[in-house]
């Protein structure tokens, strides 16, 4: 199958992810609220975001390790480097996680500083904390196999693994909330399912690359010293980065409290979620830019970034829109008036969905060029100003605040990549922005209209699901329809019709096919 091929397998398969686990996560946070109320939504998001924070002590990083295997996938030496990167990555996981596991449990005893908890609250947080500690240890032997097949360009079969468990996970956690498990139930649900997905991560790649397996130790001293120089970058871009795109919640609930967390977080839920959906393109397209970037390729990567840029505008764009006219009425008519968090929140979301898209594709290629020393500046610098100013502008202007903080950060960053890109691959960027924009407005103004016109044919009242759901596919459909035509170019709906003739022609065989994707496994 070519690069395009798994790359947009990828892609399809990813979208049913997030759908399938979009209606699951429709039904959790209603029930949540609930059964344990806000403050317990609210401890959740902002307890599991410090957790990411606390993640980054891994810092060889699952950037580092997809880099290094993916360059390493397109080698032809019957797969040495591949088995060395992923057995020293392996291996070092020992030292990253025992950190990750001690800070976990320190963590534990200032969470309720942190956050404003009440003691029962609090309790049930430290108790699936040390829970989470001690799991971490477990798993390292199953560890980073994900990532392995992700680097093999088996995007298809990743995604349908985090389908499975992403559902699983939330299935288990309205189990738990429904039993009266509250916070400690939300928590250890997601780990108790964690473990399954990590054992069938391991069976797909033992199935598709058994001559790839990892062992233990560093087998090559200097790979290990080129990894850790590598990784020690990531690390402060992934610090930086952290601290801009993951730090919403913990603000949230530093400076209004764990209950009006769970408003920022209701609020931002729908866009996010869409947006990681919509993003999934260029995560998907990764593994084939680091290939094409190990064979020094370039043409080819001109031509890709092009079409990139290309299509995550065209899913952005009418994302951003959404929000504007939807997300005010969707979270309403969810979760209630209480848990929406105002419309500056809204707009500053929508210029998220646009700005840092592109920014997103922009590090992409520069990580994949190597250009640490330029990503972990801006992205640390950024990071810094984006806490600071996201708790003074959450303090004085709400919750919207954060995000609008977010925004303003990011632009610098986001323009001096893109210009040292456009200067690298001799691409003219105001060029491709402009062509891709201009392409979009005639399906966004007509959809826009079409919706417009639709709600004023309905009343949406309180929680009047049906009338709200009728005005998104109206803007939806109309926008699907013209942008084909409009937006997309020949090459692309070639793809996308000879995608969708597999698809069909490969329909009646998808069971058998999923039986056969994991075969036996062997521990």
């Amino acid at each position: 199958m070519s690069r395009t091929g798994r790359a947009a397998k990828g892609f399809v398969t990813s979208i049913f992810q997030f759908i399938s686990q979009i209606v699951v996560q429709a039904l959790l946070a209603p029930i949540v609220l609930k059964m344990a109320g806000r403050e317990t939504l609210g401890a959740y998001s902002a307890v599991m975001q410090a957790l990411a924070f606390i993640a980054l002590t891994d810092f060889i990083g699952s950037w580092t390790l997809e880099r290094f295997l993916g360059q390493a996938s397109g080698l032809d030496d019957g797969g040495e480097r591949f088995r060395c990167v992923f057995t020293t990555v392996r291996t070092m996981y020992l030292i990253t996680v025992s950190a990750y596991s001690l800070l976990v449990v320190i963590f534990s005893f200032f969470v309720a500083r942190l956050f404003h908890l009440s003691p029962g609250v609090t309790h049930q947080a430290q108790y699936a904390l040390w829970v989470i500690a001690i799991w971490a240890v477990v798993r390292i032997p199953f560890a980073a196999y994900m990532n392995a097949s992700y680097a093999m360009q088996d995007m298809a079969a990743v995604n349908l693994i985090g389908t499975f468990t992403g559902i699983a996970r939330s299935v288990a956690s309205l189990v738990f909330v429904l039993l009266g498990g509250g916070l400690f139930g939300l928590m250890l649900s997601g780990t108790i399912v964690e473990s399954f997905g990590y054992v069938f991560y391991r069976m797909r790649f033992k199935k598709m690359n058994p001559h790839l397996m990892p062992g233990w130790g560093i087998p090559d001293k200097a790979l290990f010293k080129e990894m850790l120089g590598f990784g020690g970058h990531t690390f402060v871009l992934n610090l930086g980065n952290g601290m801009v795109f993951g730090s919403g919640n913990i603000i949230a609930g530093m400076t209004h409290g764990a209950a009006e967390a769970s408003t920022f977080y209701t609020t931002q839920m729908p866009t996010m979620t869409a947006y990681n959906m919509m993003t999934r393109l260029s995560d998907s397209a990764m593994p084939a830019i680091n290939e094409l970037w190990g064979k020094r390729d370039v043409e080819k990567l001109r031509n890709a970034l092009r079409r990139l840029t290309r299509l995550l505008l065209a899913l952005t764009l009418p994302l951003a829109v959404g929000v504007l006219l939807f997300n005010r009425d969707l979270v309403i008519t969810w979760v209630g008036p209480k848990q929406y968090a105002g419309s500056l929140l809204t707009a500053s979301l929508a210029g998220f969905c646009i700005i840092v898209s592109i920014q997103r594709v922009a590090i992409i290629y520069s990580f994949t060029f190597g250009w640490m020393r330029l990503l972990t500046v801006t992205a640390l610098i950024q990071g810094i100003a984006n806490f600071g100013l996201a708790f003074y502008l959450g303090k004085r202007l709400g919750l919207g605040g954060i995000t609008l903080a977010l925004l303003i950060v990011v632009l610098p960053q986001t323009t001096i990549l893109w210009h040292r890109i456009g200067r690298f691959l001799e691409v003219s960027v105001v060029a491709l922005f402009g062509g891709c924009i201009s392409r979009a407005m005639i399906p966004l103004g007509s959809a826009t209209a079409c919706s417009l016109l639709v709600h004023r044919m309905v009343v949406i009242g309180h929680r009047h699901f049906f009338a709200l759901l009728a005005e998104i596919l109206a803007f939806a459909i109309v926008y699907a329809a013209l942008a084909y035509p409009f937006v997309l170019v020949d090459h692309d709906r070639k793809e996308v019709k000879r995608y969708l003739r597999n698809v069909a022609g490969r329909g009646k065989g998808g069971p058998r096919r999923l039986a056969r994707a994991f075969g036996s496994s062997s521990n």
